[in-house]
Formats: C-alpha cells, sequence, structure tokens
C-alpha cells in the first residue's frame, strides 16, 4: 500500500514538473538577470554567477510550492 502511495506521489511531481518546469525555467532566469544586472565579469564558472543562478532556482521552486499548496 505504502508503495503505491509513493508511486502516485512520484507520477505527481512529475507532472507537476513537466507542466511547470518551463515555468521554472524563465522565473529563474529573469531572478538570476535581475540578480546579476550589474556584474561586470559574468564568467559562467565564477561563484558569484553560479550562487546566484543556483538561489534563483532555489527561490522559483519554492515559489511555486507554496502557490500549488
Amino acid at each position: 500500500m505504502g508503495e503505491m502511495k509513493r508511486a502516485e506521489a512520484r507520477e505527481h511531481e512529475q507532472r507537476i514538473q513537466e507542466r511547470y518546469g518551463p515555468t521554472l525555467v524563465i522565473a529563474a532566469s529573469i531572478m538570476a538577470a535581475v540578480r546579476l544586472a550589474r556584474e561586470t565579469d559574468l564568467n559562467s564558472k565564477s561563484p558569484r554567477v553560479v550562487g546566484a543562478i543556483s538561489d534563483s532556482i532555489r527561490l522559483a521552486r519554492w515559489i511555486l510550492d507554496r502557490v500549488m499548496s
């Protein structure tokens, strides 16, 4: 019984990811662009760039979770 619930939860998460994945990418991209707008050295491997992108993705996912709950 618990296995079915886990499978259903996994399927539900996958449907949400498929449906809202592009939205998360756009939202995270906009947030990262705003955070990095004044950055002069935009080396893609820079810790500042990587951190801004990671934080933006995390924030976009958090916003989606809050909207969905």
